[in-house]
């Protein structure tokens, strides 16, 4: 007689079935029904858990202290032109982040999209990703992570960078 063994894995949606060839035809025919159970069943890891939470507070932020005087205009030149001409290379990316983010439909960026996005505009920066990681560390916290799929993560500018962008337009004002 052989030996029977299920496998199932709700994390990874793994499903591993052993025994006799009646036993795995069975199996088969509820194979919808054991699927939509898995789906019912995924865990959020911590690392998401985290990323939502953070995201939620961000946002609540956002609401409440807005973000009035950062209306974005049509193209990308209006809105560089928005600010003074001596911007670091830290404002640069993150002026060209929020203006990314305001375009894409998700309210997010990809750190490609923005590196494009500074090409595409002539605009140089030494390693643009890791200007962009030092947005997002925990000392200045200009940018956040929104989501991860795969190894692409996807970034938000956070209250404080929409603050930092600004004092970087009031400071033009003033000039």
């Amino acid at each position: 007689m052989n030996n029977t063994k299920v496998k199932i894995n709700f994390k990874t949606g793994e499903m591993e079935l052993e025994g006799t060839e009646i036993f795995v035809q069975a199996q088969l025919e509820k194979l919808d029904v054991i699927v939509s159970l898995m789906g019912q069943f995924s865990e959020i890891t911590e690392e998401e858990a985290v990323e939502e939470a953070v995201t939620e507070a961000e946002e609540e932020k956002l609401l409440k202290t807005g973000e009035q005087g950062l209306e974005i205009p049509g193209t990308f030149g209006e809105w560089l032109h928005k600010f003074k001409g001596d911007l670091s290379d830290s404002d640069k990316a993150l002026i060209t982040a929020y203006y990314v983010q305001k375009q894409n439909e998700g309210n997010d960026f990809k750190t490609s999209d923005v590196n494009k996005s500074l090409i595409d505009h002539s605009i140089k920066i030494s390693n643009p990703s890791q200007v962009l990681r030092r947005l997002s560390s925990s000392s200045k916290k200009y940018v956040f992570q929104t989501r991860k799929i795969g190894k692409l993560k996807y970034l938000r500018v956070s209250s404080d960078g929409v603050d930092h962008l600004k004092a970087l337009l009031n400071q033009k004002k003033t000039e």
